[in-house]
């Protein structure tokens, strides 16, 4: 019989960063499935965009780029307090001090989601006026569902950096939410290019 061999790991970290963690390949597949997602969005807007002979429809205005355009530049920003509370937490830094900038963070994205009602409004369309509306309508709200739950789920680690127990996989935990927040502001660079500026060139 065939001797396996057998390795000790009791001598190996509990926690890890990066691919060295469980949770970042979670994390991972998460955004590849939830980019597919908004890879669809895209598909479908300019497959119902080749059904128009113009592009927002006739008797809708084109999309202000005011409200939206200072929604993604403040988007742009809050990558800075998640990459540097990142940093933090790869240092092993004071809880409390990563847990603050993830709090800063939080204020990001809540005024995303304030300012997203308003991109809601500058759109010129109902979401039931056709399918222009219907399309544009359903990227902004699937983004704006990805802004709650970005922003929900840094709050609740923020909270757990303040008030404890905090653990070793909580420093981990910060820095997967960051790349999680990097996907959240990169993809909605991609959408507002194609519902704020396509309709502009078509």
């Amino acid at each position: 019989m065939r001797r396996r061999p057998v390795t000790d790991v009791g001598a190996l970290p509990e926690n890890a960063f990066s691919h060295h963690a469980p949770i970042w390949w979670g994390n991972l597949l998460m955004i590849i499935i939830e980019g597919a997602a908004f890879a669809i969005l895209i598909a479908s807007y300019f497959y119902i965009r080749r059904n128009f002979d113009n592009w927002p429809p006739p008797r809708t205005l084109l999309p202000d780029l005011g409200v939206s355009s200072i929604n993604l530049l403040l988007l742009v920003i809050s990558v800075a307090p998640f990459w540097y509370a990142a940093r933090l937490a790869h240092l092993y830094e004071k809880a409390s001090v990563v847990g603050l900038w993830l709090m800063v963070g939080v204020l990001f994205g809540l005024a995303a989601i304030v300012l997203r009602g308003f991109e809601f409004h500058a759109l010129h369309t109902r979401y039931d006026s056709n399918a222009y509306g219907s399309i544009t309508w359903t990227i902004l709200g699937v983004h704006l569902a990805h802004l709650l739950a970005g922003t929900i789920e840094t709050f609740l680690i923020g909270l757990v950096m303040f008030v404890g127990p905090v653990e070793k996989k909580h420093y981990t935990d910060a820095t997967v939410m960051a790349v999680y927040w990097y996907f959240i502001v990169i993809s909605w660079v991609a959408l507002y290019m194609i519902v704020f500026l396509v309709p502009r060139f078509t």
